[in-house]
């Protein structure tokens, strides 16, 4: 009687093993390094958002600035005296 033996697989089978391991860990690479892409993508332009409303919010504040009369606080500890400097007459 005869042993019946599996027939060992060739080596052509080990390689398309492999080939489609080393794809699918490629696939999963390029999945990553997109999705990194994309997370970098969107806290650029969250960045881009909060530094454009700083700007706005300091062009704001300079108007507000630019506004304001000049003023002077004199002060000797009890008593405050705040000048304004466009209505003061000189003698």
């Amino acid at each position: 009687m005869r042993a019946v033996r599996a027939p060992e697989p060739s080596r052509a089978r080990y390689v398309w093993k492999f080939a489609t391991s080393f794809a699918m860990v490629l696939i999963l690479a390029a999945g990553m390094f997109v999705q990194r892409h994309k997370e970098a993508k969107a806290e650029m332009n969250a960045l881009r958002a909060e530094h454009q409303k700083i700007e706005t919010e300091l062009k704001q504040v300079k108007a507000v600035a630019d506004e304001a009369h000049p003023v002077m606080v004199l002060d000797n500890g009890q008593t405050r005296v705040i000048v304004d400097l466009n209505q003061t007459t000189y003698y």
